[in-house]
């Protein structure tokens, strides 16, 4: 049977939620709804692969499940199960009890433990992931230079082209591969600077997709268009907890495709991601793209990174410094501050390194947060 996605997951769990009543079939309908094979799942229900000490009360499969029904309260018996011999011998992932009204789980590997109504478990079903090949990431932030982060994201870049042949040939193609970068940047600083939470963004991709990159694609479409939605609860539930982002920064429009996926491209982005972004500055973006732009022959063009006190000292004499002065002067009034807000929105920008020009205004509508 192939892989589920993050959505059929989600999709297999919603019957099992707001039932009126429940009985030991939720347990094998819930492992059903991860992808475990239907004969293996038969053999369980009939009792061959039944494992548990106590089969009139359990339900156990080797290195899958420890599963016990009880009529007391289901935290204080997990506490005791989870450490019993025969959940240690099995090496069981996940010990569920339940009295059918609350259900308590605890995650052998990770030591969590979650409990909540056994008819909302829709709204919990990303804690099983591991069940359908999703293992639960907890990336640790490694530190790294900004050359470092701009050959990273090269990697991505150039792994992205090899995955999607010819999407750079084109100017749909190229605007497209512009704004998806502009929004992983983003989410790589807001999950490093308290916008989102500590790792959040890396630690969902690495958590909520196939190893082999085949969903990627759809998820980060999904994420975008949640965190450009203001209600958390129009969002999907596994991504109710990011935060809404003004600004139209994640506004997804008929010509903005997120890139399709391969494995080597899925590492090259969790990798990415593990890198401390708040210690990168900000202001070697330009060089940064303009890096990532031309795989396979950067050095040959000879493009590298300008310092950034070299960056500055060209472009705060030409209109930094006054944008500055004029910022210092309009801090108690509003008016002023709107007024030079819009002047910003006009600027215009001609750049020879790239041989075109930028209009403020038009992109700060796609990359302004």
């Amino acid at each position: 049977m192939a892989r589920l996605s993050l959505k059929a997951v989600e999709e297999r769990v919603a019957p099992l939620a707001g039932r009126e009543e429940y009985d030991r079939e939720f347990i094998f309908h819930l492992l059903l709804a991860y992808g475990k094979p239907q004969g293996n799942v038969t053999r369980l229900r009939k009792g061959s692969l039944n494992v548990a000490i106590d089969p009139s009360t359990e339900v156990a499969q080797k290195n899958v499940v420890y599963f016990k029904e009880t009529t007391s309260d289901p935290l204080e018996v997990i506490e005791d199960l989870k450490s019993s011999p025969p959940v240690i011998r099995l090496s069981t992932r996940f010990v569920v009890v339940t009295d059918y009204v609350e259900l308590v789980a605890h995650d052998i590997k990770t030591n969590e433990t979650i409990g909540f109504p056994i008819r909302e478990v829709d709204q919990h079903f990303t804690f099983f992931l591991p069940w359908a090949v999703m293992e639960k990431a907890q990336y640790v932030a490694e530190s790294h230079a900004d050359v470092k982060a701009a050959e990273r994201m090269g990697k991505l870049f150039d792994e992205l082209l090899q995955a999607n042949r010819g999407i750079f040939d084109d100017e749909r193609g190229r605007h497209s591969l512009n704004i998806f970068f502009t929004r992983l940047l983003f989410c790589f600083f807001a999950e490093d600077t308290g916008i989102f939470d500590d790792n959040q963004f890396t630690n969902a991709i690495g958590s909520q997709t196939q190893p082999d990159g085949s969903d990627l694609a759809e998820f980060l479409t999904d994420l975008f268009k949640a965190l450009d939605t203001e209600n958390a609860t129009d969002k999907p539930k596994h991504l109710a907890e990011f935060p809404y982002v003004n600004g139209r920064l994640f506004t997804v429009k008929d010509d903005q495709v997120v890139p399709r996926f391969t494995k080597q491209a899925r590492d090259e982005l969790i990798a990415s991601g593990r890198m401390i972004w708040r210690d990168i500055n900000p202001d070697i973006f330009g060089s940064m793209f303009q890096a990532i732009v031309t795989p396979g022959k950067r050095s040959d063009l000879g493009q590298h990174y300008t310092s950034v006190p070299n960056i500055l000292k060209t472009i705060e004499p030409l209109f930094l410094d006054g944008l500055q002065s004029e910022l210092n002067e309009a801090q108690d009034s509003e008016r002023r501050l709107m007024r030079l807000l819009d002047r910003i929105t006009e600027i215009k920008v001609f750049d020879p390194a790239f041989m075109r020009k930028s209009d403020v205004s038009r992109d700060t509508e796609h990359a302004a947060a």
